[in-house]
């Protein structure tokens, strides 16, 4: 706090009135304020807040008569601005920077300055300052001004003040974009057509400037001040000291200015504000209108507890920095900065790295990508456990008895197709699947062994016995930084010495001929699908650095960076295409090959359609890399604001939402106090990762970090999936003694379909239960006994997981393949949802899950409507009156003597048999992609009931549900790779085992209850 000194006060040529306990005066510098000699405490405390540009008072001192102030005159204010009057942009933007400095000194000192009301702005050579006359006027002890002050004008009334919300810190932000948008554009935002309309278009996104002032204006000026006034409060800057930061950036200061005020955690008893002094008001309840991401100057804020696993981080490579940005990563509430610079201990740049390498100087990143399924994408039993299977049992026979490993490497002994005499091995895209799950095995000379289809057995062993101890990271820092954009001639990758393209083609075995897997690649969009990404392990490693790069690697261009910023570098691995020409998927879009994952064409289609919409949609990363959907503030109750995932959030804290796209911000480096947006690391998922290597501790932790997110997956996955759907129950109606009841799905918190990922083996389903008057069981669908037990639309009979039984050629037959029935939850939807639709009526079990067809023909009889009837001796599976039909691998095409979708039977399992004993083990002859909720649709299910006798009234309770993976999926891989271990095909042992069902859980996604007289 400011100190007074001994000086003589200023000359005063006219007395004033008194305010409070001040007498003042004119004088030539300004009005001279007296205050008596026990008020210095307050005096020093105004021009620490006169310097802060609040208040006015620039100086003052004390002598025999007490103390004296002196407040700057006002030659001019905001609202004395002629008409049309603007200013340059740097002088514009600086007079903003000088308010918002002001606002985030209230803010942090606790205080509520009163409304910002243009009349309260002063204008003046250096900048501007607000007058804050409420809050001197308290201060000094006087009362309210007799003459009363007037409400701001409605055109500088924020929407939500229009609406009748008390003012808070949060509208004098939102009054400093008009005040921004006024000084810029010479005009306001709002208000061409009269006060009314004005007030009603506060509602909408202010109109962007004309074009030749924009053309004035610095890159980002505009987009800036558009923000300030964006009608969705969630988009606006969420403190005055983030405005001023970006204020800072856009006029090129190295950081903001510091502010001269105490923070209340810092202040004394003794500079307590006195009696009298003007407090902020009371927040409002939460509501939508109203985020509480906007936070109020009265509504102290914690400190968040530190994450645990800060204190577990090592040092590493020996970069002193490393503590020094750990600490900047901190809370503000972390040690002070040592005035001298940190020390640096000369380093050696990285030739190659791994995340330990990383630590010293990202610290925060290394710590939550561990905790992600990044980490673990090589170690994932399912993938490794699928994987070989498919290396394993795809083209066996007894002239290839161990496999062709189709995914693989082709080496010296590969296998062929018996009637072709082309090669199998590796034409169905060499190292496809290593590619995205171990990116850093691109950036080696020698890579993974060859397959071996009749020699070394070494050779043909599980991925995650095969790779480097780096490429063990799966996507790991080195992965993703040395990738410097999509393939398709930007330079070759540094290892093999041949330019790298991930898979972009499939080759028949059948013909030879070749199928493009990306066909976007000629359409412009390269590297989409099949890890179209370019690595170059010379954009960030280097025997030497240049100067400006960082302490230990280089720095990625601009252009690089923008690449690893955008949803395409996610389309590179989170679009999945397999060989083979998928039936569907021919007819409908020309597709040859089959969509396993459509993470990024599905939300390239949504983004498309918000463009068109006038709307902008967020990328990949906005949402799973930033602080989306919220994070979890102390204090307060969930139970209060109505937020979902409540149970997400650990006791003494609360969910305040956050939008796509805000990322949580920290300091650039130990000796700045610049701060800028940066991504979480924790790459966020569906799943409890089933690797052993993710300790419980990572799912279970129930302490936050820095930013407010939980540090634990379980409790981040159920805050991601709680703001996923909406779910409820419509309008039910009872006639006789038929009952409807509709349920309604909408995917409200996704830019892709949900389930998403490999939406075939994730479930999301409806449990529903209906009561009847005496609380008797009507009807009830998708309950199940616990996490692990299946759901009820399908019984499994058999599952074969042993490749024993063969076929004369010697191919494996039954292998994956399941004797399935109905079971009580069997779904009978009209139309059916597999084939798409928004509306169904019927009964059974909604399942948003996807899945895979094969193809058939029947060998029942074909009925009237052209479906398959089972003969005498058939019906008692599913699969018994049919047989495989003649799948063309090249066309798509499905001969059969069945038509119009009743040729393709569902099957359940990624690669596998038609039933327990039938047919052989191959990839989906079509995958289903349209049972999954597209983002925005709304779903309606509507159940037709025959309640019979029962009486009125009726109680409906719903669940929607959602599983990563069926437990039937886990134990068959199981009972597979307990077999090969025991074979001693597996040097780490299965890689699936049946205690990972543990980590296979249920989570309610939402929830409704209706009653129907």
């Amino acid at each position: 706090m400011t100190e007074l000194s001994k000086a003589p006060r200023p000359v005063a040529s006219e007395a004033l009135e008194g305010i409070g306990r001040a007498a003042r005066a004119r004088g030539e510098a300004g009005e001279v304020w007296a205050l008596g000699a026990a008020d210095a405490a307050l005096a020093a405390r105004l021009l620490t807040f006169g310097e802060a540009g609040l208040g006015g008072f620039s100086r003052g001192g004390l002598d025999d008569d007490g103390v004296w102030l002196v407040r700057r005159s006002v030659s001019r204010t905001l609202d004395g601005l002629a008409r049309g009057e603007r200013l340059p942009w740097s002088q514009g933007l600086g007079v903003v920077r000088a308010l918002a400095g002001a606002l985030a000194a209230a803010e942090g000192a606790g205080l509520f300055p009163g409304a910002l009301r243009p009349a309260e702005i002063a204008l003046s050579d250096d900048g501007a300052f607000f007058l804050a006359e409420p809050l001197v006027r308290a201060l000094v002890g006087a009362a309210k001004d007799a003459r009363g002050t007037s409400a701001p004008s409605p055109r500088w009334t924020p929407p939500e003040q229009t609406g009748g919300a008390p003012w808070d810190a949060a509208a004098n932000r939102y009054v400093l974009g008009l005040v921004a948008y006024r000084l810029l554009a010479g005009g306001m935002p709002f208000g061409g057509a009269g006060l009314r309309h004005a007030m009603r278009e506060q509602g909408e996104a202010a109109a962007p400037f004309e074009e030749a002032i924009a053309r004035e204006l610095k890159p980002g000026v505009q987009s800036f001040v558009l923000r300030l006034l964006d009608p969705d409060v969630r988009q606006r800057p969420s403190s005055a000291a983030a405005l001023a930061s970006l204020c800072a950036e856009l006029l090129g200061e190295r950081r903001p200015r510091e502010s001269p005020l105490p923070t209340r955690a810092a202040k004394s008893a003794s500079a307590a504000a006195p009696a009298g002094a003007i407090a902020p008001p009371a927040p409002a309840t939460a509501s939508p209108a109203r985020s509480p991401s906007a936070t109020r100057a009265g509504t102290k804020k914690p400190a968040t507890p530190r994450p645990r696993w800060y204190a577990a981080i090592p040092v590493g490579v020996g970069i002193a920095l490393g503590g020094a940005l750990f600490a900047a990563a901190a809370p503000r509430t972390a040690a002070p900065r040592a005035d001298a610079p940190t020390a640096i201990r000369p380093s050696p740049p990285l030739t190659s790295a791994v995340s330990q390498e990383c630590t010293s100087c990202h610290a925060r990143q290394v710590a939550e990508w561990q905790r992600s399924v990044m980490a673990h994408a090589l170690r994932s039993p399912l993938y490794g456990a699928l994987e070989s299977v498919v290396e394993e049992q795809i083209g066996r026979d007894e002239r290839c008895p161990n496999g062709a490993g189709i995914l693989r490497k082709a080496g010296g002994d590969t296998c062929r197709d018996e009637k072709t005499g082309l090669t199998i091995t590796g034409t169905g895209g060499e190292l496809w699947c290593v590619n995205c799950h171990a990116p850093a095995e691109n950036l080696k000379a020698a890579s993974m062994p060859a397959w071996s289809a009749l020699g070394d057995r070494r050779a043909r062993a599980p991925i995650r016995d095969l790779v480097s101890g780096a490429s063990l990271e799966g996507i790991s820092c080195a992965g993703c930084h040395t990738t410097i954009g999509p393939v398709g001639g930007r330079g070759s990758f540094t290892g093999a010495g041949a330019r790298y393209e991930g898979n972009p083609t499939w080759t028949s075995f059948l013909t030879g001929q070749t199928f493009r897997s990306r066909p976007e690649d000629g359409q412009g969009r390269l590297g989409i699908a099949n890890s179209g990404y370019q690595l170059d392990g010379r954009s960030f490693f280097g025997a030497s650095l240049g100067n400006g790069e960082p302490i230990v690697h280089r720095r990625a261009s601009s252009e690089t960076r923008a690449y690893l910023s955008s949803s395409e570098f996610c389309g590179a691995c989170h679009d999945v295409r397999l060989f083979g020409t998928d039936v569907l998927g021919v007819r409908e879009r020309g597709d040859h090959f089959k969509r396993l994952r459509n993470g990024y064409s599905e939300w390239r289609e949504w983004s498309e359609s918000e463009k068109r919409s006038g709307r902008a949609a967020p990328t990949c990363q906005g949402c799973h890399m930033s602080l989306y959907p919220g994070v979890c503030v102390a204090g307060g109750a969930n139970a209060a604001n109505g937020a979902k995932g409540t149970d997400a959030c650990p006791t003494g804290t609360h969910f305040e939402p956050r939008p796509a796209g805000e990322f949580q911000r920290a300091r650039m480096s130990a000796s700045s106090d610049h701060e800028a947006p940066s991504a979480s690391h924790y790459f966020t998922s569906v799943e409890i990762p089933l690797a052993t290597e993710f300790k419980d501790a990572f799912a279970d932790e129930t302490s936050l970090d820095a930013a407010g997110v939980p540090l634990g997956l379980r409790a981040r996955r159920d805050l991601l999936l709680a703001h996923t759907f909406r779910f409820e129950l419509g309008a039910g109606r009872r006639s006789g003694a038929r009952l409807e009841v509709p349920v309604v799905i909408q995917n409200t918190g996704a830019g892709h379909r949900v389930p998403g990922g490999f939406s075939q083996e994730r479930e999301v389903w409806v449990e529903l239960t209906v009561k009847d008057g005496r609380g008797n069981v009507v009807y009830e669908v998708g309950r199940i006994a616990g996490p692990d037990a299946d759901l009820r639309d399908k019984i499994f009979l058999r599952t074969t997981t042993s490749d024993d039984l063969t076929d004369a050629r010697g191919r494996p037959l039954g292998l994956f393949g399941a004797d399935v029935v109905d079971g009580p939850d069997v779904p009978a939807w009209s139309p059916n949802p597999a084939r798409g639709g928004t509306t169904f009526r019927g009964r059974g079990l909604v399942n948003l899950q996807n899945g895979f067809l094969r193809c058939v023909k029947c060998i029942g009889f074909v009925d009237a409507a052209g479906q398959c009837q089972a003969l005498p001796g058939q019906g008692r599976t599913r699969a018994d009156r049919f047989d495989d039909g003649a799948y063309d691998l090249d066309t798509g095409e499905c001969r059969s003597n069945l038509t119009s979708g009743n040729e393709l039977f569902e099957t359940y399992f990624p690669v596998g048999a038609l039933d327990a004993e039938r047919g052989i083990a191959k990839a989906p002859d079509a995958i289903i992609d349209t049972r999954s909720a597209p983002p925005g649709v709304v779903l309606t299910y509507t159940y037709d009931l025959d309640v019979g006798a029962h009486p009125p009234p009726f109680e409906v309770d719903a669940r929607l549900r959602f599983r990563s993976f069926p437990p039937y999926l886990i134990r068959a891989f199981a009972a597979y790779e307990a077999r090969k271990a025991a074979q001693g095909l597996r040097p780490s042992g299965p890689q699936v085992t049946p205690a990972m069902l543990r980590r296979v859980e249920v989570t309610d996604v939402g929830a409704a209850h209706a009653r129907i007289p």
